[in-house]
């Protein structure tokens, strides 16, 4: 199990910059837009073709490249729990990100599917030296899949997975960001972190007659919008794709309706994973200094299908 939820966490874990939907595919998940939920929810389908494994790391493997190409640099502070129906795994990360924008990767047709990263001086998290690792992304050349290296990004990890760094995500708090470049002043801030979100997930009906609902159930916060995303393992497998993403208010309680749900192809699937998304999302500068910040809470749970 622990091999699923690291996979699990490549794909959850740091912001949920998902590739696209281009023409449809056999495949194709598809949703009845007439479809009722007693909630206000917006659904998004993210997996185009159930049986393609490009779309089970339908973003790169850190989540911080794709769709980005707008900003100059991207921090992204993190605090996850991920949960099955034998323990809860806990863990921090903090990773941060600065693009060259005059250095573009592009695909087949010329479209930019990034850019190279660039490495501008030390970087801490709350004090602590943050690691530098590669930031990886796979995109299509035709039915080709490339994996392709953009360069360093900086990151800080703590947790039961592999406890590296004693950096923890505090929430209700903030997080000390620094930046201390090779030439010129250095620069701080403080990233203001949310409260913890503990999900809860529950079924009705029956997958027999269609009638299967999902009851999501989490502990509300004020005024925000919170995300879910909607995911399944294939069976005897630890790949894992990630279906639809919802958003909806965070007022505790949403009621994933069995239209949604059975559109997953039960018979490739043996679980579901439900992902609970709080964050803090913040833009500062313009053009190349673009900055964008993401402080989120995420709870991972991951269900036998009933």
């Amino acid at each position: 199990m622990k091999k699923l939820f690291i996979n699990i966490t490549l794909l959850i874990i740091l912001g949920f910059f998902f590739y696209g939907c281009d023409s449809p595919a056999p495949t194709e998940l598809v949703i009845d837009p007439n479809t009722i939920t007693e909630d206000q929810v917006d659904v998004e389908i993210i997996t185009k073709d159930t049986r393609d494994e490009f779309y089970s790391n339908g973003f790169d493997s850190t989540g911080v490249a794709h769709r980005l190409h707008k900003f100059g640099s991207v921090i992204i502070v993190t605090g996850t729990k991920i949960s099955d129906r034998k323990s809860t795994i806990k863990f921090s990360l903090a990773v941060a990100a600065f693009f060259d924008r005059s250095k573009p990767v592009n695909n087949m047709h010329g479209d930019i599917v990034g850019f190279h990263t660039v490495m501008p001086g030390v970087v801490k998290f709350n004090g602590i030296k943050a690691k530098i690792k590669p930031l990886n992304i796979k995109y299509r050349n035709g039915n080709t899949k490339v994996d392709t290296t953009l360069g360093p990004i900086y990151v800080v990890f703590s947790g039961r997975l592999n406890s590296v760094d004693p950096f923890g995500y505090n929430f209700l708090s903030n997080v000390r960001f620094q930046l201390i470049p090779a030439v010129g002043t250095a620069t701080s801030f403080s990233i203001p972190t949310p409260e913890e979100i503990t999900g809860k997930v529950t079924f009705n009906g029956h997958r027999a007659d269609k009638s299967l609902k999902a009851v999501l159930e989490w502990n509300k916060s004020s005024g925000q919008k919170i995300e879910i995303i909607l995911g399944a393992v294939v069976k005897g497998s630890n790949i894992s794709f990630p279906f639809y993403r919802l958003k909806t208010r965070d007022d505790g309680r949403l009621v994933v309706p069995s239209q949604l749900l059975n559109t997953i192809p039960f018979e490739r699937f043996d679980k579901i994973i439900f992902s609970f998304v709080r964050r803090f999302e913040f833009n500062n500068g313009s053009g190349s200094n673009r900055l964008k910040i993401l402080s989120q809470s995420i709870h991972t749970i991951i269900i036998d299908i009933p």
